[in-house]
Parts: C-alpha cells; structure tokens; sequence
C-alpha cells in the first residue's frame, strides 16, 4: 500500500514537471509561433501614435495569468474596444527599432486604467513585467513620475514583444454587483521621448495651479486642525472635540485628493486600495460629525430635544454607513457599489439634509441658526457644482479662464463652510462669554446685595442693642441713686445725680454712632467711674493706665466697649467682696504695631466665687450686659475689618482673688 502511494505521488510530481517544462519551452518559443502579425516601426512614430492594427486582443476570466495566453484564440482589436470591468483584458503586440541609435520610448495606458502590467519579452526568451495604473503602489511604478506611463528602451534593430494585461484589481471577494465600471480604456499610445518630455512639461505646468490651490485649501485646513485642537485642549467642550473632528475629516479628505505627482501624492500612493476607497469613507465620517458639531452649535438639548434626536440617528446612520462602505470596497473593490454609493448615496443623504436644514431654519431657536444656514448655502453650492463635474454632468471638458475650475472641489467648498462655521464659533463663544459675564455680574449683584442686607440688619440689631444697653445702665444707675436716696445721703445723691445726668447724655449721643474716639470712651467711661466712687464710698479706688504712645483722638472703637466690662467687675466682683481696699484698675496699651490692648483687672471675688453668690442667691435675676456685648464684638467683627477679641481670667493667688478682662483690638492703621 505504501509503495503504491510512493508511485502515484511520484507519478504526479514528474506529470507537473512535464507540464511547467511544456509550457517554459512553449513561452521561450512563443515569439516564432504567435507574433506573425508585423511590428510597429518606431521610425513611423514622429511624435506620438494610437497603434491598434498591429494589436492582437483577447478577454480572459479576472485571475489570468500570463500562462493562460497559450490557450488565447487572439483576434484584431477592434475600431472602438470596450473593456469589461469583469474581466482581463490581454493585448499582444510588438516595437521594432529600425534606426540606427538606442530609442526612449513611452506607452501611456490612459489614466482612468488600474492595473496594467506588460511582460516584455527579451532576446532569451525571458519576461520581464512592467506596472502602472492607479491601483499600483508608487514603489512598483515602471515610470518614476507617472502611474500611466511605461517607459522601453530599445538598442539599434531590436525587436521586443509585449503581453499587456489591462484588468481592474481584483479583491479578496468576487464583486456583489458585476457592473461595467470603473471602464477600462483599451487603446495605447506610443509616445517618442521628445515628445513625452514636452507633453510631461506642459502637464507640470497645466497642472502647477492646481497644487498650488489645493496646497492653499490643505494648509488652510491644517491651520483650523491645529487651532481648533489648541481649543479643545484648553476648554475640553465637546462642541470643539465635534468641530475638530469635522475640519480634521476634511483636511484628510483633501489629503486624499492629492495628485499621484505630487511628494505627497506618491506616499499615500503606496497603498493606492485605501486611498481610493477612503475619500467616500472620510467624507460620510466628516457629515457625521458636522452634525454632532450642530447639535453643540445650536444647543438643541436645550432649544429642541426633537430636533437633537433626529440629528444624532442620522449622524450614526452616516457614520456607520462610512465603515460599512470601506469594508466593503477593500474586501471586492466593486466599481458597482463606489457608483451606487456615489450617486445612490448623495440622492438619499441630499433630500434628507435639505429637510434638515429646513427644520432647522423653522424650529429652532438660536442666534446661530443664521451662520448655520449660510454655511450650508456655501457648502451646498461649491459641494454640488464639484460633485455634478466630478460626476461628469455639467462642465465636462471646460476650461474657465485663470484656472478656475480647479476651485470647483468638495475641499475648496469645506474651506468656505468653515470660513462662516469658525464665524459662528467665535459669535458663540462672545455670547457664552458674554453670558457667563452677566451671570457673574448678576450674581456679584445679589452677593452685593444680600451682604448690603445682612449689614443693614447688623447694623439694625447693633443699635438695638446698643439701644439695650441705655436702659440697663440706666436701671443700674438709678439702683445705685435709690441706695444712696434710702442711704439719707443727700449731698452724694446731688453729686450723683449731676454727674449721672452728664455721662447719660453722652451715652445718648455715643449710641447714635458706630464707632467713637478712644478719647471720648475714656471720658465717659471716667464719669460712670466717678458715680460709683460715689454710691460706693472710700472702699473703692480706680486707675486709668493710658500709654503715652496711643493717639486716643485718633483710634476709633466701638462705643461702649469697655463700660459694660467695669460696669460687671464692680457689681459682681467688687460690691460682694469685704475687702476695705477695693481696687479697679483699666490699662490701655500698644501691644503689637497695629494691635491695641485694653485690660480691665479687679480684686473682687472673682469669676468662681461670685458665680456660687449668683447660684445661692433667691433672686434670680439674669444679668443682660455681658450677653449683648458679646453679641455686639460678632457683629463689629462680622462687618468691619478692625477685630475684637476678648480673654476673662480668674485670678487666684494666694490669699488674694480677682477678675482679669483682656480685650485684643486688632486695627489696620494707628
């Protein structure tokens, strides 16, 4: 059994062997058996010249290979051949050189071809193959600056015999449609060197205009690419992430567009699959995302929900369509859908744009409706002037003075769109701006305003308090004349009384005032002093300290800030102690350069001990004069930049006993 599979393998093996020897042989031997029809004399060819007598045609299936020409059955190519965009079209003639000297000469393959490939035959019989056409990488060009160009050298009297395939590149997958497009253009024309030179030389300078503007259009989109990213960067908003999207599909699609002659036509070149099929791909992304720009642009979630819903399906649906289409062309490359999607897909996504648009204009309301409406008139009008040429409709072979016509382009009409487009962007960005400003300043205004409020109610509860004060000195007051009235002591109730009646109308006037003059604290504060000097007979004692370096005319205080203070050391530190020497001392002192310091120092009975008095006592009467200080030092502080504070310190040492009152006065300026 083994020894038959060892036959039979070796069996098929020598019967391949014999069939790749049959057919080398028969290919070194093909010019003697099939090129019977006569060359054509290059000295017959001044300048240039369609050769199609001398041409032998034949249509083979898509993947024929040059093998396959043996079985051909060749016939005369017709007056006006027609290609099938399904098929390989395989054309054999020949060049004689009948001069005397090395010949340059050119085949130009006409441009609208995508793969062609001569296998030149030379004196030993071999092949070698030649490419050009649009589907045909830069690096594998025949001629260094064109894709429908193949140059040949022939010595003096050679003869060289052609095989040309001329077919559309073939996919990984057969075609869906089987249409009749991209044609194939079958007629070849034979181009002596000086005449190739003088036509590349006037293409170059027909065609110079035109890179001029498309490079004009592509560095202008660059420009906004760039500008338009710097922005997203800095703001992060999603109308600038759109935008940059959108004029980034453009600046692509322009790239795209390039000529396979230019440096940078001859790089994308290199895979010349994708660069065809990509430009329909980029051009539906970039719709897309215009229309997500527009969404951003106009507000719609907040000025038409609706309208935001219906923009981003059909934003999706096209998209979507973009990725679906390139898979598509890169997996067949049928010329039948690129047609269909060209023409079938601008039908549908025209009418459903208009009716956008039109809901737009009629629904929406925006102050950027009117830039959006004008950037599509522009768009609409460039886009379908450039779409009806591309598609041959209108203007087909004219020329406009001044080169004109190579404005006429989808790109040049993006640039103009996005002349206005970056118009409205900016107006936006001036109204949000302008927006945010007058939110700020309103709500700086109702920050003004409440803290103007909150400073009249202060200032309010201030004088109420301040109005609180009054009567309860003046209720102490009058405790201490009815003492002395019950007490028969008439001449110190008249002293009294005088006195009392004196700091009473400078209390009145002081409680008019937000702040007064240390001085005249000071003076009032001595004449209540002096009364109670006079209720509590020698037992007591006081001293003002005042530090000659303060400017008691000059500092400003709250009035009646230390009053309250001596008035509690005397009636509940003083008045309950049995020592015959009471003593109350005030000091004024410059404790830091812009901090006063006022201390209010007693040798009562101190915090502790007149709190257990309070606590035994049967009258329980709250006293009110130290709760609505405290409340005054919040609200002074609250309201002013100068700043109280307040320390009470029990002081125990040994024997002796007392109350220390510290009160800090932070000032800006003495």
């Amino acid at each position: 059994m083994a020894n038959r599979s060892i036959h039979n393998f070796i069996k098929v093996a020598t019967r391949k062997w014999a069939i790749r020897a049959v057919l080398g042989v028969a290919l070194v031997g093909w010019p003697l058996l099939h090129f019977a029809q006569k060359p054509l004399r290059l000295s017959q060819v001044a300048t240039d010249q369609y050769f199609k007598e001398e041409v032998r045609w034949y249509a083979a299936p898509l993947h024929s290979t040059l093998a396959d020409t043996l079985t051909f059955k060749w016939q005369p190519l017709p007056p006006k051949p027609v290609g099938n965009a399904q098929q390989a079209h395989w054309l054999r003639f020949a060049f004689y050189n009948d001069t005397d000297s090395i010949q340059n000469v050119f085949v130009n393959t006409s441009p609208s071809n995508q793969h062609v490939q001569f296998f030149v035959q030379n004196a030993a019989g071999s092949f070698k193959k030649l490419e050009a056409g649009s589907m045909v990488p830069t690096s594998r060009w025949a001629s260094n600056a064109y894709d429908n160009y193949i140059p040949l050298t022939l010595t003096a009297r050679q003869t060289v015999r052609i095989y040309a395939r001329i077919a559309n590149r073939a996919g990984l997958f057969s075609t869906f449609t089987g249409m009749n497009t991209p044609q194939l253009s079958l007629n070849l024309r034979l181009e002596s060197e000086a005449y190739h030179r003088q036509t590349s030389l006037r293409d170059y300078r027909r065609n110079m205009p035109e890179f001029q503007y498309r490079s004009w259009i592509q560095g202008a989109l660059l420009l906004v690419v760039l500008f338009v990213g710097l922005l997203y960067w800095r703001y992060r908003q999603r109308i600038f992430l759109y935008y940059w999207g959108y004029v980034a599909c453009s600046f692509l699609f322009s790239l795209l567009k390039v000529r396979a002659y230019t440096p940078l036509g001859r790089a994308l070149g290199e895979w010349p699959l994708l660069k065809m099929h990509l430009m329909e791909s980029v051009m539906w992304w970039g719709i897309g995302l215009y229309l997500f720009f527009i969404i951003e642009l106009l507000d719609l979630p907040k000025n038409s929900p609706q309208s935001q819903r219906w923009f981003r399906q059909v934003a999706y649906a096209m998209m979507g369509y973009g990725v679906v289409y390139l898979g598509v062309m890169i997996l067949t490359n049928d010329g039948g859908v690129q047609q269909l999607s060209f023409w079938g897909g601008r039908f549908i996504a025209i009418p459903i744009y208009a009716f956008s648009l039109w809901w737009v204009g009629k629904r929406v309301k925006s102050p950027m409706v009117p830039y959006v409406m004008w950037a599509n008139i522009v768009l609409g009008f460039f886009g379908i002037l450039a779409w009806l040429r591309a598609g041959e409709v209108i203007l087909k072979g004219v020329k406009f003075p001044a080169d004109l016509d190579d404005l006429l382009t989808l790109s040049f009409a993006v640039v103009m769109e996005i002349l206005v487009l970056s118009l409205a962007l900016a107006q936006r960005f001036r109204l949000s701006e302008k927006e945010k400003s007058e939110n700020q300043r309103a709500y700086f205004q109702e920050l003004e305003a409440k803290a103007m409020n909150e400073k009249r109610m202060a200032e309010t509860e201030m004088l109420a308090l301040r109005s609180q004060m009054n009567p309860h000195f003046l209720f102490n007051s009058l405790n201490s004349l009815e003492y002395l009235i019950m007490s028969n002591n008439e001449e110190k109730a008249t002293q009294y009384l005088a006195k009392f009646s004196k700091l009473l109308r400078m209390t009145l006037t002081h409680s008019r005032e937000d702040t007064i003059s240390l001085s005249d604290e000071l003076t009032a504060l001595r004449h209540y002093l002096d009364i109670e000097a006079t209720r509590m007979g020698e037992d007591f004692s006081y001293t003002l300290e005042i530090a000659k370096e303060i400017e008691i005319e000059t500092v400003m205080i709250p009035p009646l800030l230390l009053q309250p203070f001596v008035e509690n050391a005397i009636w509940h530190g003083l008045m309950p102690s049995h020592h015959s020497d009471k003593r109350l001392t005030v000091r004024v002192f410059q404790k830091e350069a812009h901090q006063l310091q006022f201390e209010i120092e007693d040798n009562g009975i101190g915090l502790k001990k007149a709190a257990e008095l309070r606590s035994r006592s049967t009258m329980k009467r709250k006293s009110y004069g130290m709760d609505i200080t405290q409340r005054r030092m919040e609200l002074f502080n609250r309201n002013y930049p100068n700043q109280l504070n307040i320390e009470v310190f029990d002081l125990q040492k040994d024997s002796a006993s007392g109350t220390l009152v510290r009160i800090g006065y932070q000032i800006e300026a003495l």
